[in-house]
């Protein structure tokens, strides 16, 4: 009987203890990784921004504009350079929600984990992979549309017959970029976010707690007047 009913309870401890330091382990390296994909980011979107500014003004400010299609141009690298600056900006100032993750699961850790709060870090590990999967899907799709964009660049540059050399150039520069750009995008989204992979390596090694399920106990009585035998379960 004694077996019978400690049972359930050693495995929960151990399926605990055993889980708590698998998600100690996952939220350290997603975190890092997270954190280091963040500053590449916010790196590559103040580089590019800031490039992207610099020709708009050198096309904006010369005193002999070659046309109204190179100004044009310049207006256009101005907005997708300003786009590109605040992007990165944001990236950098940005605290990602798996730090204050992690910080309150070390918290927790100092006084041990309960299964409830195990269940809640779960969640949250679970909410964070869905929203930077729902984040990747928009790269990808976002990274589409700009090789898109760029490939009518391409097509559409040589057609006006009154273009001189050099718009034709800045044209073909310009969607060439656009397209490599976007394609590269486009691809790097296929690969997983480092949450999406905490989830699902998570998923793959974590040890099943005891939940609803059969068991059974019986206990002897006896007594001056008799003897008895009861049974008890949970189902």
């Amino acid at each position: 009987e004694d077996i019978i009913e400690e049972e359930p309870e050693a495995v929960g401890k151990a399926a605990l203890a055993y889980n708590a330091t698998l998600l100690d382990e996952i939220f350290e390296r997603s975190t890092a990784a997270t954190i280091r994909e963040q500053k590449f980011a916010a790196a590559a979107g103040i580089t590019g921004g800031m490039i992207l500014v610099g020709l708009a003004g050198w096309r904006l400010i010369e005193d002999e504009p070659q046309s109204d299609y190179t100004r044009g141009l310049g207006v256009m690298f101005m907005t997708l350079g300003m786009a590109d600056l605040t992007t990165g900006v944001f990236a950098a100032t940005r605290i990602p929600h798996e730090r204050r993750r992690q910080e309150r699961w070390e918290r927790a850790r100092k006084d041990g984990v309960t299964a409830i709060e195990l269940a809640h870090f779960e969640g949250e590990l679970q909410s964070s992979s869905e929203t930077r999967n729902g984040e990747r899907l928009l790269v990808r799709w976002n990274g589409l549309t700009h090789a898109i964009a760029g490939a009518l660049v391409l097509a559409f540059t040589p057609l006006p017959s009154g273009s001189s050399g050099s718009d034709r150039v800045s044209g073909y520069v310009v969607g060439g970029l656009f397209m490599a750009t976007g394609l590269a995008a486009f691809g790097t989204s296929f690969r997983p976010t480092p949450s999406e992979k905490a989830w699902l390596e998570y998923n793959n090694k974590k040890m099943p707690m005891p939940g609803h399920e059969f068991s059974w106990r019986m206990a002897p009585s006896i007594s001056r007047r008799g003897a008895g035998l009861s049974f008890g379960g949970t189902f």
